[in-house]
């Protein structure tokens, strides 16, 4: 089924509208534990002329996207998967793999390159939390972008440079439920921790 929603651009709902995406695949990848992750298939980048926003089983039968349905297939299995769609050559993966991480934080945010008089050039990245560090990866970057292939830390290293420079849009949405969570997080071993001193 193709759904058209036409918009007027604007950073912030373009986002959160990619996180939903990220979670719709999260959801998808839950549910058929046999799909693949984004890494293992041939999945390629790819231009588009009109944006399409491909949820992971499209994306799979299609071959190719660009960067806004490769960040959500991204995010979403690493918030389905946890480290196990992580590899040894990713920013994280020993402390996921040895908490035995079920689901990573994700999420997609833009990294935007601005030049005096012209458009924005709009780039989308994942942006993942392991045990309280931020990483990122660019599975664009990952897929054929670049005429070299990276890994997982030299996307990292590459975004993070790219930040400092112009920046990182993220859904603030997820960003608020990012703090709550880690707000009960603490009030939760708070209260573990005065129960098991109390005599």
């Amino acid at each position: 089924m193709n759904i058209t929603v036409a918009l007027t651009f604007n950073e912030r709902d373009a986002v959160s509208l990619l996180n939903w995406l990220a979670r719709c695949n999260a959801r998808l990848l839950r549910e058929r534990p046999s799909l693949p992750l984004l890494y293992a298939t041939a999945v390629r980048y790819g231009r588009e002329e009109e944006e399409t926003w491909s949820d992971f089983i499209q994306l799979l039968a299609q071959g190719w996207e660009d960067c806004d349905a490769l960040a959500a297939a991204r995010a979403g299995e690493l918030i389905a998967r946890g480290w196990r769609a992580l590899s040894p050559r990713d920013p994280g993966y020993a402390v996921a793999k040895a908490a035995n991480l079920t689901t990573i934080p994700a999420e997609v945010a833009l990294t935007t390159t601005l030049r005096p008089g012209e458009h924005g050039l709009y780039h989308c990245v994942v942006r993942y939390v392991v045990n309280g560090t931020a990483w990122y990866d660019d599975p664009s970057a990952r897929l054929g972008m670049l005429p070299e292939r990276l890994d997982g830390h030299e996307c990292h290293e590459r975004i993070v440079t790219r930040v400092r420079l112009s920046g990182i849009r993220r859904d603030p949405d997820h960003a608020r439920a990012a703090r709550i969570r880690g707000q009960l997080q603490r009030a939760h071993r708070s209260r573990r921790s005065r129960r098991r001193e109390s005599p």
